[in-house]
């Protein structure tokens, strides 16, 4: 009868020392290649807040175009660049004024499931978009400075991506892994994401019609 030879002990073990080896080479590659969830959700938190700011400044029953009186000394009427405009409006029946104009609004254009505050909602995504939290002593809950230049004008938008999920941080105190990121608003609509937060804006496409601070 044929003895059938197997693998030696030896052999076995070079084996399992290559495919460790292999293994060791070709995850980090693997790891690069998939798909980071934060990266993209950044991505998609920065999209819906272009869209929702473009609709709002766009929208002249909500903000007027009072940017003529603006250039011409505030003479005939009173100066507002945008969303400093903190007069009634009425948006589907429902009436929104003062300091929570803008984030009330901003937050009826998003599928909110959970309404924390005024100026905090979560979304169905599982995104949170916080609008009071400080940032430099400063906090959009102060609202705009009516009058004053866009480029001065500005106020922050806090997103974390993931809502209450780990890590809850900050690019500037995890560059690593960070699901946190600011959104600079201005009165006029411009808007980008802070410069602290570079990662999360190489993240995003920058679209020059929507982003600046002119």
């Amino acid at each position: 009868m044929k003895k059938i030879k197997g693998f030696t002990l030896s052999e076995l073990m070079v084996s399992l020392a290559v495919i460790g080896i292999l293994v060791a080479v070709v995850t980090p590659t693997i790891m690069k290649t998939r798909p980071d969830k934060n990266k993209m959700m950044i991505k998609k938190a920065y999209y819906i807040t272009e869209n929702v700011v473009t609709s709002l400044i766009n929208d002249t029953t909500l903000y007027p175009d009072n940017t003529f009186f603006c250039s011409n000394g505030g003479s005939g009427g009173t100066c507002y660049y945008g969303f400093d405009d903190e007069n009634s409006a009425t948006y589907e029946g429902t009436n929104y004024s003062g300091k929570t104009k803008f984030p009330k609004l901003f937050a009826a254009k998003l599928n909110v499931k959970n309404r924390v505050s005024d100026y905090k909602y979560e979304t169905s995504d599982g995104i949170k978009w916080i609008f009071d939290e400080a940032d430099n002593n400063t906090a959009i809950s102060n609202g705009w400075t009516q009058g004053t230049a866009p480029a001065n004008n500005c106020r922050i938008l806090l997103v974390d991506v993931n809502g209450d999920a780990a890590p809850n941080a900050l690019q500037a105190s995890d560059p690593d892994d960070f699901d946190r990121f600011r959104i600079e608003i201005c009165s006029n609509g411009k808007m980008k994401v802070k410069d602290d937060d570079s990662k999360a804006q190489g993240y995003v496409t920058i679209n020059a019609s929507v982003v600046g601070n002119d």
